[in-house]
């Protein structure tokens, strides 16, 4: 048997014990990170059985804007935003009606949920005022899923924003334990894990992921996927680095190749198989025209619009993207409108079935 059967009959393995609802182990998930080559599209494959099966065919929409922009306190090496570098970022603020038109937009686009996005470590009790008459406004309109990234938030902070409408908080956790240093030196990780149970105690959906391309390896990528596994959460934004001149991780370092890229999403699908794997920041930038085979990788959304201080391509683009896949996109009317809240799986395996699957 040569490398290629060897390797996609033991990922036909893991994808039956996934199919059948089963949690993946850390070694099954290393097995995944080895495939490459034509090896690759045996992962896709199953990959997007276990989308379909879990979450269905239908793809989301999510839209961002900076409602607060720059002077940000943190020294996260990937952000422009931040004050510790020279990015040509100016502090700016939207005011409650841009907001509202940003929402509009969002909606006018096809989008299921929209976030507000400060700059920041955490909000003040002032910028929770400014946001809340929005916030409100949204949830009783219920034309748009209201979310929002805020930065660190304590247990009074998180239940006054589910008081507004809030349904969901979006924290990420970046890259690993192990890497987190040497990514941002201002907070620890351990700050991010516990907005995030913060938010989850207080009864909010959490959305968390990462950003490839910071220097980690596979190890570290199988780490933020444990632990968001780990962790409950409800949708997984996953961004690739779109190197910003000014900030320290656009210095040296090589881009991601688009079929690493993919291979991300897929082996996140493995391990995540019922929760909403997204695509956010740096899709056109890495995965340039393999855009489209994200849903083949096993991702069931993707931001639509701009991203906090770089262009997206066009809706229209995207919108054209999804008809010529022949795939639909659903509404914030077409999905439920409480977001779901998942808890810890069932124990993982210690090795791959030894039986081929059948699949229908």
């Amino acid at each position: 048997m040569d490398r290629y059967q060897r390797i996609t009959q033991r990922i036909a393995r893991i994808a039956q014990h996934v199919w059948e609802g089963g949690a993946i182990s850390r070694d099954d998930a290393r097995v995944l990170t080895k495939a490459s080559g034509d090896e690759l599209y045996d992962l896709f494959y199953w990959a997007n059985k276990l989308r379909l099966k879990h979450v269905g065919s239908n793809v989301k929409y999510c839209s961002i804007v900076a409602a607060k922009v720059g002077a940000c306190s943190e020294d996260c090496g990937f952000c422009s935003q931040s004050g510790h570098f020279d990015t040509g970022v100016q502090p700016t603020k939207m005011t409650v009606d841009e907001m509202r038109l940003a929402a509009e937009q969002a909606t006018a686009n096809g989008a299921s949920s929209f976030g507000i996005v400060n700059s920041g470590r955490g909000p003040t009790d002032r910028e929770l005022d400014w946001l809340e008459p929005f916030f409100k406004q949204a949830a009783e309109q219920g034309r748009i899923r209201p979310c929002a990234t805020l930065g660190e938030l304590t247990l009074p902070q998180a239940r006054r924003l589910r008081d507004m409408g809030v349904k969901r908080i979006n924290h990420n956790l970046e890259t690993s334990r192990r890497n987190f240093p040497n990514v941002v030196s201002t907070h620890t990780y351990e700050d991010r894990v516990r907005t995030l149970q913060i938010a989850k105690a207080s009864g909010l959906s959490i959305c968390s992921g990462g950003i490839f391309g910071l220097g980690e390896d596979w190890e570290d990528r199988l780490d933020v996927a444990f632990e968001l596994r780990d962790l409950g959460a409800d949708v997984v934004p996953i961004n690739f680095l779109n190197r910003i001149e000014g900030t320290p991780m656009s210095e040296g370092g090589e881009d991601l190749p688009p079929m690493v890229a993919l291979q991300i999403i897929a082996v996140y699908r493995f391990i995540l198989p019922d929760r909403e794997i997204k695509v956010a920041g740096g899709r056109e930038k890495i995965l340039r025209d393999l855009q489209s085979w994200i849903f083949f990788a096993g991702a069931s959304s993707f931001l639509i619009g701009n991203y906090l201080t770089t262009f997206g391509r066009s809706p229209e683009q995207d919108h054209q993207m999804l008809r010529d896949l022949g795939v639909s996109y659903v509404t914030y009317d077409e999905v439920e409108h409480e977001a779901p809240v998942h808890t810890t799986p069932g124990p993982a395996r210690d090795g791959a079935l030894m039986t081929l699957p059948v699949v229908s």
